[in-house]
C-alpha cells in the first residue's frame, strides 16, 4: 500500500484525464441555493436556506442531528428536488432538469461520498471506482486503469480485487472517495463521509478527500457534526432547526 502523508497530501502526479478535467472547473459560483424549503410529511427539514459555494471553496455545514444539514446536502446535489426555492449547480437550474438530465450532471460534473460508502456490494473495488465512466460510455480498458490509478491515490490498490463486504471501514470509505474523485468533479458532496469510522481511519480519510479536492481547484460541500472535520474548511454554515444559524470564514 502507497504510504498516506500525514498531512493530507496525495502521492505522485494525478493521471492524465484527470488533469485534463481540470480544466473544465468553473470560475465563479458553483452552487447558489436560494430560500430552499423542503418537508417530510409534517416535519419541516429546511426552512428557506440561502448557501453559496464559490470555485475551489471548501464549505462545512454543521449543526445537531436533525437540523437539515443532509436534506440540504441531497437538494443542492440534486437527489431530491425541494418543495421551495432554487438549486443552481453548475450554471444548472436543477428545478428545470429531469431526473435524467440531473443524473448525468452528477455522473459528469458532481462526486458524492456518503457516510457508509454506498458500494454497489456485487462489484469489486475497481468495478465500483470504474462505474461512473462505464455508465458515461468509457471503454472498459480505460475506465479499469484510471479507476487502479485513484485506487491507489487513495491508499486501496490492496483492496482492488475486494467486494465491499469484505472491506473494513477505512478501506470501504476510500474506495467511495475513489469513486467520487474518478470523473474529475467540478464539486464534491460529501456527508458524514468519517462518521462510520474510528479517529485514525477519519482523519486520514478527510486528509485525501480535502487533499485532492484543493489540489485540483474543485469545490467540497462537507456536511459533518464533527468540529474537528469542520476544521478543515474554508468557511462554516451551521444549520439549528432549518435555518441558517450563523457563517464563519475559518481560514
Amino acid at each position: 500500500m502507497t504510504p498516506q502523508s500525514t498531512s493530507g497530501d496525495l502521492p505522485g502526479t494525478p493521471p492524465a484525464d484527470h488533469r485534463a478535467a481540470a480544466d473544465r472547473v468553473p470560475a465563479g459560483a458553483v452552487l447558489e441555493a436560494r430560500g430552499v424549503q423542503h418537508a417530510y410529511r409534517r416535519t419541516v427539514a429546511l426552512r428557506g436556506v440561502d448557501l453559496r459555494v464559490d470555485a475551489g471553496e471548501v464549505v462545512a455545514v454543521t449543526g445537531p442531528s436533525g437540523c437539515g444539514k443532509s436534506t440540504l446536502l441531497h437538494a443542492a446535489a440534486g437527489l431530491l428536488v425541494p418543495q421551495a426555492g432554487t438549486v443552481t449547480l453548475l450554471g444548472q437550474d436543477l428545478a428545470g432538469l429531469g431526473e435524467d438530465d440531473r443524473a448525468l450532471l452528477r455522473r459528469r460534473q458532481v462526486g458524492i461520498v456518503l457516510q457508509f460508502g454506498q458500494l454497489v456490494p456485487e462489484l469489486t473495488a475497481v468495478d465500483n471506482v470504474a462505474l461512473p465512466l462505464l455508465l458515461d460510455g468509457r471503454p472498459a480498458d480505460g475506465a479499469r486503469r484510471l479507476a487502479l490509478d485513484w485506487l491507489e491515490r487513495c491508499g486501496a490498490e490492496d483492496v482492488a480485487a475486494t467486494m465491499p463486504s469484505d472491506m473494513s471501514g477505512g478501506e470501504a470509505q476510500r474506495v467511495a472517495v475513489a469513486r467520487a474523485l474518478v470523473t474529475g468533479p467540478s464539486v464534491v458532496f460529501a456527508d458524514e463521509p468519517t462518521g462510520s469510522l474510528d479517529t485514525l481511519a477519519g482523519r486520514q480519510v478527510l486528509g485525501l478527500l480535502v487533499a485532492a479536492v484543493r489540489e485540483r481547484g474543485a469545490s467540497l460541500v462537507l456536511v459533518t457534526h464533527d468540529n474537528t472535520v469542520a476544521a478543515k474548511a474554508d468557511r462554516e454554515v451551521r444549520l439549528v432547526d432549518g435555518t441558517v444559524a450563523s457563517e464563519a470564514v475559518l481560514r
